[in-house]
């Protein structure tokens, strides 16, 4: 019976009707124990009444004479075979239906008629008529009314008929009063008034007796499933704890008196690669350079009864290193009468992923302050080229004096130094900003040839100086629109235009194409004569990358334009590639045709 239903039964109000079955389950089994008692008491009475009987007729009246001829005496005969007649059936009855309501009542009438045959045999005699209140005072061990009723009506009807037709019998004279058996009946049943009562209390007793048993065994049970109840609320916690502690990664430890650890198998195996063992002596795991801190500071809190936190590194047998997290705090046990230690329960958990991301993001934080200083330093740098430009310009037009033909090559090669340093200080500005994703917020749209056309017209004089001519294959119609940033497409287009008019030998051909083709647009700068080895090619838009500008080299000195034209056209969710052959270079852009309502920045 479980603690929900014996809560069930009490609310319902059950409990009463419980306890009333299990009294009458408990009184009725009383009951029949003591039944089956007396019906085997009065098997063995009934047995040595008989035996008595027969000593009886023995002694009193062995023979009978007529004359000279003796014979046995009627009363012998009688003791013998009708005593047997009248015991035989009852301890039959006894011995196989024994605390049945038969059997109790034939035991009655068993007595009744052995106690007449005793009065009958001894002659009459008043001692013996005591015997009449024995055996209804043997028959209210039953506790059962009725049996002394039973007793009482048989013999009342032995007095009155013996009493008339044999009253030597009964009564030992000859001639007996009519009315003698009302005296002999009238003390029966005063007799029987106080004996009735008696089984009337016995059988109260019994029930109550049974009442007490009945609540003993329903709060037995109650204490039984409470027990059974708990027993199997621990059982279920200590399974859900030690599944807990089995499907987490973290492992969860008790420590023991001389500092070891007990903990559950798997996570502390995924954690160090050992076996459970091995977490008595844990120590052993700890880096050297850190154990002697780590037990230290254990120990400490050990014996203080304090919280301990603790970060340190493991070597694992397999030989890698992590950085773990141990938690544990005090618990106290009872190991004595009046002993207490303490001892400690917590968690090892692995924050090698999160020293990791910290280390990373210390070494980004490092990288972002680096490209700000690069950033500024290349901004600050600008100036005072610009104005070493002027100056420089202002000497190679004379205003500040005539110079002779080798001097003004000279400064004009200075000033064309200086341009390409700043171009290249462009390039490092230029690549911190889109590093930033700042330059795909402005979208709008534009048209790929018209930039194509914008970036050529700025850089055809100096093909002309190189004997290089520039051919253009463009759509021109809207059929390569793109929503976008135009200075950025722009800056793309410029700076594959400038890398192929760097590396082009003289009298070469560079072609631009732009067109659509399905649902992007695509431009293509190709130039004839220079060829970048697949080596090369791999590493082309990666940062930084420095390479040599040689006769077929194709990489730029600083390394930053070509990562810079990767980084504009990721920004427009585009592609950029490069193939090359002996026959030349050719650099693809791919990007998406859209409307600017769903053109969406990265």
């Amino acid at each position: 019976m479980s603690i929900d239903c014996i809560e069930q039964l009490k609310s319902h109000g059950e409990v009463a009707k419980l306890i009333d079955e299990k009294t009458k389950t408990i009184f009725d089994a009383l009951v029949r124990k003591n039944y089956a008692a007396c019906d085997q008491m009065f098997a063995v009475l009934l047995f040595i009444e008989w035996l008595g009987g027969i000593l009886t007729a023995l002694m009193v009246s062995p023979s009978s004479w007529e004359g000279v001829t003796s014979n046995t005496h009627i009363h012998v005969v009688l003791s013998i075979w009708l005593g047997m007649a009248i015991i035989v059936l009852p301890i039959a009855l006894a011995w196989f239906y024994s605390g049945t309501s038969l059997t109790r009542h034939t035991i009655a009438v068993a007595q009744v008629l052995m106690t007449a045959l005793l009065i009958h045999l001894t002659g009459g005699r008043l001692e013996t008529h005591f015997l009449v209140f024995g055996s209804l005072t043997f028959l209210a061990f039953y506790a059962d009314w009725t049996v002394l009723l039973t007793a009482t009506i048989l013999t009342a009807l032995d007095h009155i008929f013996r009493g008339v037709y044999m009253p030597f019998s009964v009564y030992g004279v000859t001639y007996a009063e009519p009315w003698r058996w009302l005296e002999h009946a009238a003390w029966v049943i005063f007799a029987d008034v106080f004996l009735i009562r008696k089984c009337v209390m016995d059988m109260h007793e019994k029930r109550r007796i049974a009442e007490r048993q009945a609540q003993m065994a329903l709060t037995n049970e109650i204490i039984e499933a409470e027990v059974v109840e708990r027993t199997d609320q621990v059982k279920q916690t200590e399974e859900r704890f030690r599944n807990l502690c089995m499907s987490v990664p973290t492992v969860i430890f008790e420590s023991n008196a001389d500092h070891s650890w007990e903990v559950i198998g798997l996570p502390w195996f995924q954690l160090t690669s050992t076996s459970s063992q091995k977490a008595k002596e844990w120590w052993t795991l700890v880096v050297e350079s850190e154990r002697a801190k780590t037990l230290e500071s254990w120990k400490k809190s050990v014996e203080e009864g304090s919280e301990w936190t603790q970060e340190f590194r493991i070597k694992t047998e397999a030989g890698l290193v992590k950085w773990v997290k141990a938690k544990a705090v005090p618990l106290t046990r009872k190991t004595g009468t009046n002993d207490f230690s303490h001892c400690m329960i917590g968690t090892l958990e692995d924050i090698t992923d999160r020293k990791s991301a910290e280390d990373n993001n210390r070494r980004i934080l490092l990288m972002n302050q680096r490209d700000d200083f690069m950033a500024m330093l290349a901004n600050d740098l600008k100036n005072p080229i610009v104005g070493a430009n002027r100056i420089l310009s202002l000497m190679t037009e004379g205003k500040l004096g005539p110079l002779e033909k080798e001097q003004q090559e000279v400064l004009s090669k200075i000033v064309d130094g200086n341009k390409d340093l700043l171009r290249m200080i462009g390039h490092i500005i230029s690549v911190y900003r889109f590093d930033r994703d700042s330059e795909t917020t402005i979208l709008e749209q534009t048209s790929v040839s018209r930039l194509i056309k914008e970036c050529v017209t700025a850089v055809r004089e100096k093909a002309q100086q190189k004997d290089v001519s520039i051919e253009l294959e463009l759509c021109e119609n809207r059929e390569v629109d793109i929503v976008g940033n135009s200075d950025s497409i722009r800056l793309v287009i410029q700076n594959l235009l400038d890398n192929a008019l760097k590396f082009i030998p003289a009298g070469g051909v560079i072609t631009l194409h732009a067109y659509r083709q399905g649902d992007r647009v695509m431009f293509k700068v190709n130039n004839s004569g220079s060829f970048i080895e697949i080596q090369q090619r791999d590493k082309l838009f990666e940062r930084p990358v420095t390479g040599e500008g040689s006769g077929n080299g194709y990489l730029p000195k600083v390394g930053l334009g070509l990562y810079m034209c990767r980084q504009i056209v990721d920004a427009h969710k585009g592609n950029i590639s490069c193939d090359s052959d002996k026959e030349g270079t050719t650099f693809t852009v791919s990007l998406p045709r859209q409307e600017q309502a769903d053109f969406q920045p990265r």
